[in-house]
């Protein structure tokens, strides 16, 4: 996947305005999950510390410097980030190692999970920052070794090294939420890129293995299992949560009960502004509500990945495709554990549960999707291979899913310029 584009297509990626349909919907989106994080939090701030406002007002904090992160990064230009790539991974190789070995864990140490750096009234994730870094080096790396992907000893080998590292840090945590959102972003980043499907699968089986292996060793994750199995036979325990997520999301109904109106906000359903905000929008606005934030990220997926069909070379492609995996896939993992389709993770919903790290850099990665979008081909119309009215959203599957594909290229689709010329592999 070459990063030389063809003088003849200058003219077509030159700098333009931002996507600022995916914009507007990240403008609504974050101030919705202000409303909800303060609806779904405040009796337990009130409880707890006296103040109704107390996570509201630390979202809301985050939330400023997450839109200062966003302005700040959507104006720096896409490329400046491979030039820094190695410089990043190696700081979330640091963060990891201080966070996992080196500080205490009064430091560290939040609800039994070691991943977290607590400064006073600062508090910061690292496996959040790890996410964004690896994201721009493996799109820089991946984009480098064009023909090479697909070997094993020059593409499989080398990138599952440096997954297999960081996910391992990341575990030392006890953080198996965030290992899987990494690792599946990082191994869908790969296929698009060109992998061996052989490769792939092989890889999939032993992660699979290494999955359960993880499940295993901890006796608090198999009762989440079985909790996820048979919740009732779990109530006192790891079942307390699903059970009530699903009693919020069912008294919701069709139009909700109402902004503030939830009743299992009222310490019944524990967290119920971070990992299950979504049974607490359920709830007071009913399947409605439940829909509008299912279609926002539907719609951040499609923008996203039309970005990434359209993007002018192989590590802009990469970048925003990773980028997008990631906002999406964390996504759909809380919906599915808030409607227990799988267990409990603790992972968050981007842009609306409460959680600074994971809003600021959610923000940040939006902010550098943007900037990508500034130097997409203006000219898209008709991809060479998918000439039909609907060819910008099977471009955006096609990034994904390459059905039909004989050739071990990469699989994000480069458009036709407007001269009628393409990208040439080096």
């Amino acid at each position: 996947m070459s990063d030389r584009r063809p003088r003849s297509s200058e003219s077509d990626s030159v700098k333009h305005k931002p996507d600022y349909q995916l914009l507007v919907c990240i403008g609504v989106l974050v101030p919705f999950g202000l409303v909800m994080v303060y609806s779904s939090s405040f009796v337990e701030g009130f409880v707890y510390y006296d103040n109704g406002f107390h996570y509201m007002t630390r979202q809301l904090f985050a939330a400023t410097v997450g839109t200062v992160g966003l302005i700040v990064t959507q104006r720096i230009d896409y490329r400046t980030w491979r030039t820094y790539s190695l410089h990043l991974l190696a700081l979330a190789f640091l963060l990891l190692v201080l966070t996992g070995f080196v500080l205490p864990a009064e430091m560290t140490e939040v609800n039994n999970s070691r991943s977290w750096i607590r400064l006073g009234f600062f508090s910061f994730q690292p496996s959040e920052f790890v996410k964004l870094a690896l994201i721009i080096y493996l799109a820089s790396w991946l984009s480098r070794r064009a023909g090479k992907v697909a070997n094993f000893n020059t593409g499989m080998l080398p990138f599952a090294a440096v997954v297999g590292i960081f996910t391992a840090l990341v575990m030392v945590g006890r953080d198996l939420g965030s290992s899987t959102v990494m690792v599946s972003v990082a191994a869908l980043v790969y296929f698009v890129a060109g992998a061996s499907l052989w490769h792939f699968l092989g890889a999939g089986v032993l992660g699979g293995v290494f999955f359960l292996l993880a499940i295993n060793v901890a006796s608090y994750r198999l009762e989440r299992i079985n909790a996820w199995l048979d919740p009732f036979a779990y109530y006192s325990g790891a079942g307390f949560q699903p059970i009530h997520a699903l009693y919020a999301l069912a008294s919701g109904g069709v139009f909700g009960l109402g902004i503030g109106q939830s009743r299992q906000k009222y310490l019944w359903l524990p967290q119920s502004y971070t990992d299950t905000i979504l049974a607490i929008i359920g709830e007071e606005l009913g399947l409605i509500g439940t829909l509008f934030v299912v279609g926002c990220f539907a719609f951040i997926a499609f923008r996203g990945f039309r970005i990434a069909n359209s993007a002018p070379n192989g590590y802009a492609a990469l970048l925003a495709t990773g980028l997008t995996l990631w906002i999406v896939i964390q996504a759909v993992i809380n919906l599915a554990v808030a409607t227990t389709l799988v267990p409990f993770t603790g992972i968050t919903l981007p842009f609306l549960s409460y959680g600074g790290t994971s809003l600021m850099m959610s923000m940040i990665a939006i902010g550098m999707l943007l900037n990508v979008s500034k130097y997409t081909l203006v000219d898209t119309d008709q991809p060479p291979s998918l000439r039909t009215r609907y060819e910008h959203i099977r471009a955006a599957i096609a990034a994904l899913l390459p059905f039909g594909r004989r050739d071990r290229g990469p699989r994000v689709s480069i458009p036709r310029s407007r001269r009628g010329t393409r990208e040439r592999p080096e």
